[in-house]
């Protein structure tokens, strides 16, 4: 989810794919136990900023994502972050989230 709404630059809060980066991470060789854990590694932080980069590149400097943080769980319907047809509920993400998204202004 992209932060940026009368703030000085773009920030994000990405949740990784559990499945997709497990097999990353296994493939590599980083261990890890639960989805937060595997979101904390070093190694997936860089993978996604590698991400970010290349989707930087092709937008102008006030489009471009500055900083961004990878949230410690899953999204989820029953816990009222996500809509019947998955759609991310903006502000209860940003209610649920404020602290990490302030971090990001710090």
């Amino acid at each position: 989810m992209v932060i940026g709404d009368r703030r000085k630059y773009l920030t994000a809060l990405i949740g990784i794919e559990r499945d997709t980066v497990g097999n990353w991470a296994t493939r590599r060789g980083t261990a890890y136990t639960t989805y937060a854990d595997l979101s904390a590694k070093p190694e997936v932080r860089a993978l996604v900023q590698q991400v970010v980069d290349e989707a930087n590149a092709e937008l102008s400097q006030v489009e471009r994502i500055k900083r961004f943080t990878l949230i410690p769980r899953e999204l989820d319907h029953e816990d009222g972050d996500l809509t019947a047809t998955q759609k991310v509920k903006r502000r209860a993400i940003a209610d649920r989230f404020t602290h990490e998204i302030e971090a990001m202004y710090r």
